[in-house]
């Protein structure tokens, strides 16, 4: 009875504790008299420090075009990317194309945000790929563009821009139904080519294998010129305009002038590969005093979790990590906005996370989400389940091996990185799937804001 009776004491306090977020309750005893059981609480400094990522898995179907300078730490960022084009199954021109040719033929780039100045001067250039892409591999963000494209051939295309298209009327440019897109004219003939190749081998668009193999392998978009604006590009398309004769249904006859689009778009089931360059990130890399998150790639937090001090002695009923996020008010109207969510993982599985597609388990991987709700602070509510794994793994570790820790450095180690979490549309929704954030993100961690908190129980003796 006196165990039952524990047991129920210390769910309480695990669960008291686990849905607050203020920290002055640490200290303290709660001491039955029937029972005898001291629950205690105790706050321990966490190390931080930054991890210097030279790239990550490029899994998304969203590209990023520009060239960005963060005023608040002097870092710079570049991006563009490589992109296929899925040919949907079933696809087919209509049998009578005008000349069998395309009078138009453009790529357009739809713009979701951006971070910068849209009123930036950009040009970007387009150059057909000359190698495919591997549908079967892992790309990351430090591929390399020429090993898939014939620089010396020179571009296809060129267009120089701003993201606030001042061609438009003002009226035109707010308009509910205009779509924000970069519109880049390429050769007439490239559309052409597309439409004869259907004519004479319609079996090339059976599929996307079929049609990227036989008709296009994909562009490299390259961001040749422009800085202070990074765009956020949800959808690429490959459009070819071109016109048919229609039969007209009340005599059979095809006298009807019919002018239509045929778009290939870059989606989840082709490959975007961004390609991303850092500067400067010495200065932040140095810091002795806190860590730096920078994304895309870039810099994530490495905390290294006291669980030397821990005590072995009593239960632990939950374990709090509390991370609160340094904020300096910027003088520019460009800030870089804080990662919205961020997974915390251990520092081994870094890599194997996310090329087996794993998601949170809430025992070596968890998520926290930034918002006023959290008052602007990443808080792990229980990790309880964590410290006990990292500590039975040392254990068992130790009994074969007296050197155990030294030839496993990273054990008491995890890593804070951004992540984009996608959902389940179920009543209670459910993470089916954790990508890495590759959007402008940036935050500051310093080590005296990172605590955690442990609550202890025991029987008195």
């Amino acid at each position: 009875m006196k165990k039952a009776l524990w047991f129920v004491v210390c769910c309480f306090i695990g669960a008291f504790y686990a849905c607050d977020d203020s920290t002055s309750n640490i200290g303290m005893e709660v001491v039955p008299d029937a029972d005898q059981v001291t629950i205690t609480g105790t706050a321990y400094d966490v190390n931080v420090k930054t991890l210097l990522v030279d790239s990550v898995l490029a899994r998304t179907s969203t590209c990023y075009l520009g060239n960005y300078t963060d005023p608040e730490t002097g870092t710079s960022i570049h991006s563009d990317f490589l992109a296929q084009f899925y040919c949907p199954e079933g696809f087919e021109y209509p049998e009578d194309v005008i000349g069998d040719e395309a009078f138009y033929t453009d790529l357009r780039l739809y713009v979701d945000n951006w971070v910068g100045d849209s009123l930036a001067p950009c040009r970007v250039s387009v150059y057909p790929l000359t190698k495919s892409l591997d549908n079967s591999a892992s790309y990351y963000t430090n591929i390399n563009p020429a090993d898939y494209y014939d620089e010396a051939a020179g571009p296809i295309a060129t267009k120089t821009f701003t993201l606030s298209d001042r061609q438009l009327t003002d009226s035109a440019r707010y308009d509910k139904y205009n779509y924000r897109n970069i519109r880049i004219t390429l050769p007439t003939s490239v559309g052409t080519d597309i439409i004869k190749k259907f004519k004479t081998n319609p079996e090339y668009f059976k599929n996307a294998e079929q049609f990227e193999k036989n008709v296009c392998k994909g562009y490299y978009v390259k961001f040749e010129k422009g800085e202070g604006v990074m765009a956020n590009i949800y959808v690429t398309q490959l459009n070819t305009h071109f016109r048919y004769n229609e039969v007209r249904k009340s005599t059979g006859l095809r006298d009807s002038v019919v002018t239509s689009i045929a778009t290939f778009s870059a989606t989840e089931e082709v490959i975007q590969a961004n390609v991303i360059k850092h500067q400067n990130l010495e200065k932040l890399i140095n810091d002795t005093e806190a860590a730096h998150i920078k994304t895309p790639s870039g810099l994530f937090a490495e905390l290294t979790l006291p669980l030397k001090e821990i005590s072995t002695n009593d239960t632990i009923n939950s374990a709090k990590l509390t991370i609160d996020r340094y904020y300096t008010p910027s003088e520019t109207n460009y800030k870089i906005p804080a990662p919205k969510t961020m997974l915390m993982i251990r520092k081994k599985d870094l890599e194997t996370f996310f090329t087996k597609n794993r998601v949170p388990d809430n025992e070596t991987a968890y998520i926290a989400n930034y918002s006023k709700d959290t008052k602007y602070t990443y808080i792990y509510n229980n990790i309880s389940h964590l410290i006990s794994h990292i500590r039975n793994e040392r254990n068992k570790g130790l009994k074969s091996d007296p050197n155990w820790e030294a030839n496993n450095p990273d054990w008491n180690k995890v890593v804070l990185l951004p992540v984009v979490v996608t959902y389940n549309s179920s009543a209670t929704p459910t993470v089916i799937a954790l990508n890495h954030d590759l959007s402008i993100t940036y935050t500051k961690i310093r080590n005296k804001d990172v605590k955690l908190q442990v609550i202890y129980s025991k029987f008195n003796q």
